[in-house]
């Protein structure tokens, strides 16, 4: 038998994303949920990016749903609601990391990640080495060993590489999201292809879809956690 808990989402799930602000502005709980769960995995993959550490990155995608949630009159829809969503989990991903190294200035990270920094290559030895491209392996293994070469790309490269060819954001969304140009966006995605060509490149097709997945459990924890704090906050009166 239907759970009735389901009820207040069934008329939702067709909305799109500007539907669900407009309902969540005024104070609809299922609509805030929703809006959760549609983008987790995109934002998760954003503050991997910046983080490469999915403990800081949760924590980094929790904060930015509550500001953006507290904030959502500023979302005048100019841009899409993942966009402006991903470039909220982005400067909260750099503060976050900013507080793991305190010696460092918010300045540094953001020019760091907007391209003042040297861009020389420097995968060195820290690229994946695929020595035998004829082994079969298990798709669960081919996804770890892209992921991993993923990590291993500086960040300035991996932040470009996941939103334009894992999430597939368009080189000017994701010039809005890292605040850079989008000649400098194509300039690292080309730099990051180069390093992740061979094996890794001719595996992504298939593999794109599981790439830091953010689903199932994870997912229902990160919603429930974020929900439950708009709940207190709504309690307590607290923005």
């Amino acid at each position: 038998m239907p759970s009735s808990e389901a009820n207040p989402y069934e008329c939702l799930f067709e909305l799109s994303d500007i539907g669900l602000v407009e309902r969540a502005r005024h104070g609809d709980s299922a609509a805030f949920e929703l809006i959760i769960r549609r983008h987790n995995q995109p934002l998760f993959r954003a503050a991997i990016g910046v983080l490469n550490d999915e403990d800081l990155a949760r924590e980094a995608m929790q904060e930015a749903y509550l500001n953006a949630f507290t904030n959502l009159d500023s979302f005048q829809g100019r841009a899409s609601l993942k966009t402006w969503l991903t470039r909220i989990v982005i400067n909260q991903a750099i503060s976050s990391k900013r507080r793991q190294r305190p010696e460092m200035s918010l300045n540094h990270e953001i020019t760091h990640l907007h391209g003042e920094s040297n861009e020389r290559d420097p995968m060195g030895s820290h690229m994946v080495n695929v020595s035998n491209p004829e082994t079969e392996v298990s798709r669960q293994q081919l996804r770890q060993l892209l992921e991993e070469a993923i990590r291993a790309l500086p960040e300035i490269y991996r932040c470009v590489f996941l939103l334009r060819e894992v999430e597939g954001l368009s080189s000017a969304d994701s010039a809005l999201c890292l605040d850079i140009s989008e000649v400098l966006v194509k300039k690292r995605l080309s730099r990051a292809r180069e390093m992740l060509r061979q094996r890794l490149l001719r595996t992504m097709e298939v593999l794109e879809p599981d790439i830091f997945e953010f689903a199932g459990k994870r997912c229902d924890v990160m919603t429930a956690a974020v929900m439950e704090e708009l709940a207190r906050r709504q309690r307590t009166g607290k923005s």
